[in-house]
């Protein structure tokens, strides 16, 4: 039955539903996927550095090896996380034996693999639950080390949108973005669905192949410059670049082209 307007504000939220299930109708014919990229697309990897960041300080005061307050200071005013790792044993002081304990291998292992403190951008869960409620399956191709991307899915609640045969990591299946391999393995997981369109945020990787294997490309850009690379002066070859650009992640579902 249509919703009818009233003036009731309790209906706003129907109204918007009822709203983007119209706009996904043909969507639904046509059997389209949207598959994403996790880093800096679905949320910000400058959190999860700061999360991995907080993690070590924590462990590093509690065996009593340096105070939370220092070694932050000495993490984050470094360029980058392996020179602030550097910094921060450097700086230790301890014994030899303590030493070997709280290497820069130590602090690498615990920002690979603790459980980080870390969100879904702004948009991003509402548009993927609405995806789901109307019956779009949704994938994500990312790449990096398995226990490191599990945690980030696992920490920011992503099961609730992918099934998990519907997530490759590059770790899982030993070839990145920069292959054919994790696009097409998507594909043969999912042989009804005519239509792929992938969301990310880097040109040097996530659009080359995509766009060739007939994808719908979206460059997601980072108009306030809070992603760890910058791409906006990438220069790129012909085939990097995505058919589309958005700023922010709900803008997927009003791209002209997409039969919304």
């Amino acid at each position: 039955m249509p919703l009818a307007y009233t003036s009731y504000a309790g209906n706003v939220g129907a109204l918007a539903e009822y709203s983007f299930q119209l706009k996904f109708k043909n969507l639904l014919m046509s059997a389209t996927m949207f598959v994403t990229d996790l880093d800096d697309t679905l949320y910000k990897e400058m959190d999860y550095v700061g999360s991995a960041f907080r993690a070590i300080s924590t462990r590093l005061e509690s065996e009593g090896v340096m105070p939370y307050a220092v070694a932050m200071e000495r993490l984050t005013s470094a360029p980058n996380h392996y020179v602030g790792f550097e910094r921060l044993y450097d700086g230790l002081g301890i014994d030899p034996a303590t030493a070997a304990r709280f290497d820069v291998e130590m602090m690498k292992e615990v920002y690979r693999s603790h459980m980080p403190d870390i969100h879904l951008s702004e948009g991003v869960e509402a548009t993927l639950r609405s995806l789901r409620n109307v019956g779009v399956e949704v994938g994500i191709i990312t790449d990096g080390r398995p226990v490191t991307q599990r945690n980030k899915i696992a920490a920011l609640g992503l099961g609730r949108f992918v099934d998990d045969e519907n997530i490759i990591i590059s770790g899982e299946i030993h070839a990145d973005k920069h292959t054919p391999l994790p696009f097409r393995l998507m594909m043969e997981r999912n042989p009804s669905v005519s239509r792929f369109i992938y969301i990310g945020d880097n040109p040097l990787k996530d659009f080359h192949w995509p766009n060739r294997l007939g994808w719908t490309t979206v460059m997601l850009r980072d108009p306030e410059g809070r992603n760890v690379h910058d791409h906006s002066r990438d220069l790129l070859a012909e085939g990097y670049s995505a058919r589309y650009s958005i700023d922010s992640f709900s803008e997927v579902i009003g791209l002209p082209g997409l039969s919304l």
